[in-house]
Formats: structure tokens, C-alpha cells, sequence
């Protein structure tokens, strides 16, 4: 178990040596500060588990070392308990209000010192484990959040998430709306041939390519085994042109740069909502249809 550090603020070597014999009787690992700029100092470099901090110091008395530690996000976690005679009302008020979490007035109670020490040490160690499991939840929430919407695979949407879009977009007045569909051509006969690693491979490379063909904005999902489909809000039949040039060009290109011995056609096919009462399911269909019947005809992608 690692001791805790505990970072004494005093300008009285009585005050320090009085406070140390208590709490190394909890072995506490005990370092000293006596004026503000050099407990100022410590606490940026070594970062202590607690600070115990003097009101009435000179240059910069206790208040105004407490101010500087918890403007400061690398120290502003760190507990500041004020040891001072001074027990009016108002300045244990004060204590509080620039940023303390708790205040010890002398001549110092042996008990009194360590329960509060005590106590807010694991405060803090608490704190510390709760921010800690927080940010691990936050993380692993968004990760199951991602996952319930991408495939595994491509990192695509998958097709939960493009049904969601669907039905978002079934009813929007921002159109038109063109929705594209690709499908890879032959992939059994690569995945008996060649194996199923050999077929994830053309599965991945489409997805990259149809990918890199889109723009910002565009909802790009795999939504069956070689199936995709894309979601071009806001854009009619120039759009979805440009974006079929786009796939074309790019594979054309991958062709020239990688040579296989087995090819992949994607075959493509897309449908534009232009009216408001048309049925957005019916312009998937017609997108599917489009792309049935231009099977074979254009895509030709070699893989790696």
C-alpha cells in the first residue's frame, strides 16, 4: 500500500514539528513547506494526496495559496484542510469559500487532526474511484452505443441504423432524398473458392471505396452480407450522377494500382424522393430493383 503524502504549510517549526509527530504515527509520508511560494512550488511539481495550509503567512498568507491550488486544474483536487488560531466565524467561512474542506483551529487535538485527515483522505481516494469508474462507464457506454449502430466488420452504419435513418427521413420536407444501393456480385462463389477470410476482403474493400466515394454528412451502411446502401439527404439526381462517377473513378483507379487474380463487381442502383407523400420504403425498393438489373454491367474491383 502506497502512504499517502501530506504536504504541511506553516511559517511556526513548532506548528510542523507538533502536526508531523502526530501523523507519522499513521505513517504518513510527511513533506514541509514554510512559506506559500515554495508550498506553491511542491504542489505543482509533486502533487500531495492533502495539504495541510496555514492561514497567517508572510507574502502570500494561506487564502491566497488555496485560491492559486484550485485555479489550477493540476491541483485543484487536491484537499486543503486550514490549520490557524484563527477561529472566527468569518474566516472559517472564508476557508470554505475559496475552495477548503475543512478548517482545524489551534492549539491542535491529536484525535482531531487524524480523523479529519483520515476523512478526507479517503474522500478524495473515493472521489478519485468514482471519476474513475465514471469516465470507464462513459467509455464503455459509447462503445456499446457505437456498436449497436456500425458493423463489426467495415465500420460502416449497419442496418439497424439505416432503418432508423429511414424512418427519420419517411416524413422530413428536406428533399429530395436519394437512396443508393450496392450489392457485390459472385461473392459465394469467392467465399467456396477461396475462403471466407479471402470474402471478408472484398467485403471490406467495397465498403472503403464506397466510403471514400461520399461526402461528410452521407449515412454509408452495410446492411446484409454483400448488400449497401447510402443516404444522400438533400440531393437529387445531380448529386446521386456525381456520386456514381465518383464510385466509378475510384474503382477504376484501385484497378489500375492493384491486380487479382479474382475480380469484384459491385453493381449499383439508386431512386430520388422528390415528393413528401411518396413512400421512402417504395424508393429503397426501386433503388434495389435499379441495382438488380445493372448487375454486372459497370464495377469491376481486383483486390489485394
Amino acid at each position: 500500500m502506497n502512504k499517502k503524502t501530506i504536504l504541511i504549510v506553516d511559517d511556526s517549526k513548532l506548528n510542523i514539528e507538533i502536526l508531523s509527530d502526530i501523523l507519522k504515527a499513521k505513517l504518513y509520508r510527511i513533506v514541509v513547506a514554510k512559506s506559500g511560494k515554495r508550498a506553491l512550488e511542491f504542489a505543482k511539481i509533486k502533487k500531495p494526496d492533502l495539504i495541510l495550509l496555514d492561514i497567517m503567512m508572510p507574502e502570500i498568507n494561506g487564502f491566497e495559496v488555496c485560491k492559486f491550488l484550485k485555479n489550477n486544474s493540476e491541483t485543484a483536487d487536491i484537499p486543503i484542510i486550514f490549520i490557524s488560531g484563527l477561529d472566527k466565524s468569518k474566516d472559517i467561512v472564508k476557508g470554505f469559500q475559496v475552495g477548503a474542506v475543512d478548517y482545524i483551529v489551534k492549539p491542535f487535538q491529536k484525535e482531531v487532526v487524524l480523523a479529519r485527515v483520515n476523512t478526507h483522505l479517503k474522500l478524495s481516494e473515493t472521489q478519485k474511484k468514482i471519476e474513475k469508474n465514471n469516465k470507464e462507464l462513459t467509455k464503455l457506454l459509447n462503445e456499446v452505443k457505437y456498436l449497436s449502430f456500425h458493423d463489426e466488420m467495415t465500420g460502416l452504419y449497419n442496418r439497424r441504423y439505416f432503418e432508423n435513418e429511414l424512418e427519420r427521413l419517411s416524413n422530413s420536407r428536406e428533399l429530395p432524398i436519394t437512396i443508393f444501393v450496392a450489392d457485390i456480385d459472385k461473392l459465394k462463389d469467392v467465399n467456396d473458392n477461396y475462403g471466407h477470410k479471402k470474402g471478408d476482403k472484398y467485403i471490406k474493400k467495397a465498403a472503403e471505396i464506397l466510403n471514400r466515394s461520399t461526402r461528410d454528412g452521407d449515412v454509408v451502411a452495410r446492411i446484409g452480407g454483400d448488400e449497401y446502401a447510402i443516404i444522400l439527404s438533400n440531393s437529387g439526381l445531380e448529386t446521386a450522377k456525381s456520386l456514381f462517377e465518383r464510385i466509378k473513378n475510384n474503382v477504376k483507379e484501385y484497378n489500375k494500382k492493384n491486380k487479382f487474380v479474382e475480380q469484384l463487381n459491385i453493381s449499383t442502383g439508386f431512386a430520388i424522393k422528390t415528393k413528401k407523400e411518396e413512400n421512402i420504403d417504395n424508393i429503397f425498393r426501386k433503388a434495389d430493383e435499379m441495382m438488380y438489373n445493372n448487375k454486372g454491367r459497370e464495377f469491376l474491383i481486383s483486390m489485394e
